[in-house]
């Protein structure tokens, strides 16, 4: 099999572990098994870190809203308790 085959193989493989499927393990190349694998983990790990990106933006956005909530009500008490000119 010239490299050209390979490819194509692994891009197929690939394709179809992105669309959700398992790719077919006819794959007899012990490079292109390994590549693949590689390619699953960097892929499970992507959607893992895309999760958390999710659940990370949500608290950030809590956070910087309490905080605006926190200075906003620090501000109106300094207000208050200035003494009148």
């Amino acid at each position: 099999m010239n490299e050209e085959e390979r490819a194509k193989r692994l891009s197929d493989a690939i394709d179809v572990m992105l669309q959700g499927g398992q790719p077919e393990p006819d794959l007899d190349d012990d490079d292109l098994i390994e590549l693949l694998r590689i390619a699953r983990l960097r892929h499970q790990v992507g959607r893992a870190r895309a999760a958390n990106a999710l659940a990370s933006q949500e608290l950030v956005w809590r956070v910087l809203k309490a905080r605006m909530v926190a200075r906003q009500m620090k501000q109106e008490t300094e207000a208050e308790e200035e003494p009148p000119l």
